[in-house]
């Protein structure tokens, strides 16, 4: 299982489509300069085959978009997660 805030997520793939859909969306409030970075990480196919493989073998990952002394973290965690803060058994 991935979580993606809280929300059960069914497979890598489909973490990783969220995680490029929310950077779509950070990217479109930014100026154009700093909205670049996302872009270009949207189009990375490379590197969504690296985070692919990564939230496979159990590896979080994790997306971060700049915006002056704000960031921006967009990231998968693959396991259990229990909203109240606390690991599963």
């Amino acid at each position: 299982m991935l979580w993606l805030g809280g929300q059960p997520c069914g497979t890598p793939e489909q973490a990783l489509a969220w995680i490029a859909w929310r950077a779509g969306h950070v990217a479109d409030q930014l100026d154009d300069h700093l909205a670049q970075p996302a872009h270009a990480w949207i189009q990375d196919h490379p590197e969504h085959q690296r985070a692919i493989g990564q939230l496979a073998r159990g590896i979080t990952y994790a997306l971060v978009i700049c915006d002056g002394s704000v960031q921006y973290v967009l990231a998968a965690t693959p396991g259990a997660f229990d909203p109240d803060g606390e690991s599963a058994p």
